[in-house]
């Protein structure tokens, strides 16, 4: 286990694409500096994982922006939040989902897409990892 500084924790709750970029950037670049990078994905965000995901969702106030976006980071050729992922886990990176929240949804761990997800875990069981590092909640 590394120390604080070298591992990073997230709990993603929303669901909504503008929250779940970052989640990749994050995932990404703390994986390819060596940290430890553990993220739970709990409420709307857990459907995200869903080996049918939902489509993309974006927050009501910046409907406007979106096109800009969404041209922006074709324009450089950004991969998806999704694509950041899964390369973050090729360098580590591990992805839970919230035991609770899929029980009281009806889900089941072979539900999730499990190329992504590593295991339906408990809070506790995650706050246990995250403990020592840094803990960010998107």
């Amino acid at each position: 286990m590394s120390s604080g500084r070298d591992k990073i924790s997230m709990i993603v709750f929303s669901g909504t694409d503008d929250k779940l970029i970052p989640v990749g950037v994050i995932s990404q670049a703390a994986a390819a500096l060596g940290y430890e990078v553990n993220i739970f994905f709990t409420g709307w965000a857990m459907f995200k994982l869903l080996k049918k995901p939902m489509p993309p969702v974006w927050p009501k106030e910046f409907e406007q922006m979106v096109p800009v976006l969404q041209e922006g980071l074709a324009r450089i050729k950004a991969p998806t939040w999704l694509d950041m992922l899964r390369q973050a886990k090729s360098m580590g990176a591990k992805v839970y989902v919230c035991s609770m929240m899929a029980e009281a949804a009806g889900l089941k761990k072979e539900d999730f897409d499990l190329s992504i997800v590593d295991d339906v875990v408990g809070v506790t069981t995650f706050l246990e990892m995250a403990k020592g590092g840094q803990v960010l909640f998107i």
